[in-house]
């Protein structure tokens, strides 16, 4: 896997910054061994990295139930589901 960037001492700090990259959440989990081991070997075999993989498999369950990570896109979705309901 590709290493973890280090961010800029003002991300760490709370300060803002000008990148759209230190826009980034981030959230510990815990994930048992054979989820682990087989999410690790398909990022090898598709050479991505934990990021790429994760955000895929989130953007994949928001679109399973309906939801979007995008405000424009979740407004879109909110007037089509209003002009059915007329």
């Amino acid at each position: 896997m590709a290493k973890k960037k280090r961010q800029p001492t003002a991300a760490r700090s709370g300060r803002s910054t000008t990148s759209d990259a230190d826009d980034l959440v981030g959230k510990r989990i815990q994930i048992d061994r054979a989820t682990w081991d087989a999410i690790a070997l398909m990022a090898r075999e598709q050479m991505k990295d934990l990021p790429e993989i994760t955000e895929e498999a989130f953007r994949d369950l928001l679109k399973k139930y309906g939801r979007t990570a995008d405000f424009r896109e979740a407004l879109k979705m909110s007037a089509q589901m209003a002009r059915k309901r007329r």
